[in-house]
């Protein structure tokens, strides 16, 4: 695996597990490091698209951060947001798995996702 794309999924599990530690410890919604992760996520399925290879360890840490989230939901305030970010980790973790990008994705009814 390239520097960049061990650098981008770096990046994006720091700012994910940054909005696990407020979900958990603070009960708040860190929009700002949710939004960051977003960006890396994105630079991180570009990059990782038609790459051989994918980090088994990076792929653990994003499905235990979306597993957390999940699990801490129905505890928080703000669940309604909290399932929000946990679908939109989960939109990246299988865009990973099936070799695309969010540039790939297009979630309207009816008009084709892959370009």
């Amino acid at each position: 695996m390239s520097i960049e794309i061990d650098h981008a999924a770096d990046e994006y599990t720091r700012h994910l597990f940054d909005v696990v530690n407020g979900v958990q410890d603070a009960r708040e919604i860190r929009e700002g490091a949710f939004a960051e992760a977003e960006r890396w996520a994105r630079e991180l399925t570009r990059l990782l698209k038609g790459s051989e290879a994918v980090s088994k360890s990076h792929l653990a840490l994003i499905y235990r951060a979306m597993g957390t989230l999940e699990n801490e939901a129905p505890n928080s305030q703000h669940e309604k947001r909290v399932m929000e970010i946990v679908e939109a980790i989960h939109l990246t973790f299988g865009l990973i798995l099936s070799d695309q990008s969010h540039d790939d994705w297009n979630p309207q009814p009816g008009v084709p996702r892959v370009r």
